[in-house]
């Protein structure tokens, strides 16, 4: 559960990471199809993987006072 919870956290660290670096891109006159394709894939990699961390972290914690 701990090396789950750790790829969660370095996704999610990996994904912020691209999703920063996507923003600017966005503020171009004519953002391309891929810069926008980009982003959206890159926001919705961190929304999946910050959902993932709160759900394992939960159960995570509930394991550990059983």
């Amino acid at each position: 559960m701990n090396k789950l919870l750790a790829m969660l956290i370095l996704g999610l660290s990996f994904s912020g990471a691209a999703l920063i670096l996507s923003v600017p891109l966005l503020f171009k006159s004519k953002p391309e199809q891929f810069e926008l394709m980009f982003a959206a894939g890159s926001a919705g990699a961190f929304a999946v993987f910050a959902v993932s961390c709160l759900v394992f972290r939960k159960q995570f914690n509930r394991s550990l006072e059983q």
